[in-house]
């Protein structure tokens, strides 16, 4: 008897983890599904091809920075300083482009586009690393670190445009990263597009190189990868390099669709990113998640946004969703990971 209810314990343990992993896996996904279709049966508009394209246009630079901000995630790091990254990029690019950091300044003795943003990816990427290199060789909290380089990038951004947009003219290699692919009656947005790849990039980085086995064990137990001889300060020096770049391509993606940069352009990108990484599936602690989840993530927020302006809902209504949101993400991360001891599962050992 005692062996019969000892086995269907045990069933019903593995049939609870199944379910279990099922939901973690498919579950942003089904969220989005779910919210998608409350949106098509409420809001006409929003059942157009181009009302999709253009929420997949707002998706790409976010997702941009997301996709960085998973990779110091999944290490349980955290970066802050995305959003003023994606402002420093873009006002870099632009004083470039322009020749001047004179708000109204156009094209005149300014260089090619294409060497501005050469420039102003080399700087995220090394900006990234240098904070890298500070919380590795120093043991410094990356909160800390990535904070006070946020507030460092924007004051930068904030001196060097007085506080003003430098406008700029598009070149013909900026109005390709920013402009549209037609296919048949549907214009597909550069943007989108370039954000796809970036995420099959990384999504095989992730999955199929050492840097991305590494980043996973680092996050698992940052004591047993290096006893394992795995270079763990190295990695979270390419990692945050990782992560300021592709902050960067994002301040370039804004830059170049607004044809302005401005210390704004990366407002709320950092608490998005972090919202859209949690809800996908990664866990704050690191060492579980994926690429994929994160997209997904950053669907769910965009269409959430989307809704409101379709359903007509007071403009500060946004703070308030991206806000509930942000806790509903660290909420659902705790209780993935079992730690909220009401909601454990409690199972009665069987009397012998």
């Amino acid at each position: 008897m005692s062996e019969t209810t000892t086995s269907i314990n045990q069933t019903t343990k593995a049939a609870g983890s199944l379910v279990r992993k099922l939901i973690a896996s498919t579950g942003p996904l089904l969220v989005l599904l779910v919210l998608a279709g409350i949106l098509w049966v409420l809001s006409p508009p929003f059942r157009t091809p181009t009302s999709m394209l253009l929420i997949g246009l707002e998706a790409a630079a976010i997702g941009v920075v997301a996709a960085g901000q998973t990779f110091v995630i999944l290490t349980s790091g955290i970066d802050l300083s995305v959003e003023a990254m994606v402002s420093f990029s873009g006002v870099l690019a632009a004083v470039l482009i322009a020749g001047t950091n004179v708000a109204g300044g156009q094209i005149a003795f300014g260089i090619a586009a294409w060497q501005a943003i050469l420039i102003a990816l080399t700087a995220g990427a090394l900006i990234g690393m240098l904070q890298g290199l500070l919380i590795t060789q120093f043991q410094m909290n990356p909160f800390i670190v990535t904070l006070g380089f946020r507030g460092m990038l924007w004051g930068t951004a904030l001196v060097w445009t007085r506080g003003a947009g430098i406008n700029i003219h598009k070149d013909a290699f900026l109005s390709f990263l920013t402009g549209y692919i037609n296919a048949g009656n549907l214009k597909i947005p550069m943007p989108l597009i370039l954000a796809l790849v970036i995420y099959a990039i990384v999504w095989f980085v992730l999955n199929h190189t050492k840097l991305g086995r590494y980043t996973y064990a680092i996050g698992g137990n940052e004591t047993a990868a290096k006893l394992s001889g795995i270079n763990v300060n190295g990695v979270k020096v390419i990692i945050y390099g990782i992560s300021g770049l592709l902050a960067a391509i994002s301040g370039i993606l804004v830059m170049g669709r607004l044809q302005s940069g401005a210390y704004q352009n990366g407002t709320d990108m950092t608490l998005i990113s972090v919202a859209a990484v949690v809800i996908g599936g990664t866990a704050l602690s690191g060492g579980t998640g994926g690429i994929w989840g994160t997209l997904i993530g950053v669907f769910i927020i965009r269409v959430v946004q989307a809704g409101l302006v379709y359903l007509s809902a007071p403009s500060n209504a946004k703070d308030i969703v991206i806000g509930f949101i942000i806790v509903l993400a660290v909420a659902l991360d705790v209780a993935r990971r079992g730690e909220i001891p009401w909601l454990q599962r409690r199972v009665r050992k069987p009397k012998v």
